[in-house]
């Protein structure tokens, strides 16, 4: 997967070292960004590197219905000292998912929040790699907040619907927050339109119920 290895030479903004948590968003809804995020996720497991996929879409939540999971705690839950974050693990791959769980009136103040930063840095020490789905860039402050503490950002964009104003805005978006933007990817590409001497196939729309199993963590 070639953002999978794009990503792998991503460093910090202080270029001291690797980056190993990536927060993926995208200037607008319904740009494939929490499919990118669970394929990402799936791409790095694959290698057998421990990972952590987390929604922290806390308005809109999608990997629960990507995953078909049913109805669990979450990552609010976790953040608001209700219960133990649930997590779920993937069969067969070195890949755990985070859901968002009962959706809050205060996202924002939740991912500001210490114990969101000390949870990101638990997690960045624990797994190799860990995926945070945030809501896009150019509707609410979330993913604004969330990239002051990863170590990237990854926009996705639409093919056909994501326009340049719309990718700038979400772009500059990550500067004004002092993120380290590591890249953006076109997604929904109309493969077939590009002279190319390979072919090319996508799963996105797969999906990946089967392949997990409860777990419960502190």
């Amino acid at each position: 997967m070639k953002l999978r290895t794009n990503l792998r030479f991503c460093v910090t903004a202080d270029k001291e070292r690797p980056c190993k948590v990536f927060a993926f968003t995208s200037p607008k809804p319904q740009e494939g960004k929490s499919l990118t995020s669970a394929n990402t996720a799936i791409s790095f497991a694959m290698l057998g590197k421990e990972t952590l996929l987390v929604d922290t879409d806390l308005r809109k939540p999608v990997q629960h219905r990507i995953w078909r999971i049913p109805y669990t705690t979450g990552l609010c839950d976790y953040l608001a000292r209700i219960c133990p974050l649930e997590l779920i693990k993937v069969n067969d791959l070195p890949l755990s998912i985070a859901c968002t769980g009962t959706i809050p009136p205060n996202p924002s103040e939740l991912l500001s929040s210490d114990r969101m930063k000390q949870f990101v840095e638990y997690c960045s020490e624990r797994y190799d790699y860990v995926i945070l789905d945030t809501p896009p860039i150019n509707t609410v402050a979330d993913a604004q907040i969330i990239s002051t503490f990863v170590d990237g950002v990854v926009i996705v964009a639409k093919s056909g619907s994501t326009t340049s104003d719309e990718l700038n805005a979400a772009i500059e978006a990550v500067h004004h927050a002092g993120g380290n933007l590591c890249g953006v990817v076109l997604n929904n590409l109309n493969m077939k339109s590009l002279k190319s001497s390979y072919r090319y196939k996508s799963n996105h729309g797969d999906e990946y119920s089967e392949y997990y199993q409860t777990q419960r963590t502190e």
